[in-house]
């Protein structure tokens, strides 16, 4: 089993890179202020993706172990993403080897 990505995830930082990409009218100051006001507990996960499939998930704040069904919002929307993505360079590399 060995390591095919290894990947952190910030909470604040993917809804701040997602308030900037979506508007036009906010600066980037004036999203950090406002991700700032709210009281919100921010995720802070490492993901660790292996090439047999499975997934280590460490809770960055906490150094515990979390399981895919724990996963909520923001963190879950980036583990199906990068689980997808797994998935495609898996089946490109099969297609590959095998034309």
């Amino acid at each position: 089993m060995s390591l095919w990505k290894n990947v952190r995830f910030i909470e604040r930082d993917f809804w701040f890179q997602k308030m900037l990409n979506d508007t036009e009218a906010l600066h980037s100051w004036q999203i950090h202020d406002l991700l700032g006001e709210t009281n919100a507990q921010w995720d802070d996960l490492t993901f660790k993706f292996f090439d047999d499939g499975s997934v280590t998930i460490i809770d960055n704040d906490t150094d515990t172990r979390v399981s895919p069904q724990e996963l909520k919002g923001a963190a879950l929307d980036f583990y199906i993403r990068k689980r997808i993505e797994f998935i495609r360079v898996s089946l490109q590399e099969k297609i590959l080897m095998y034309a």
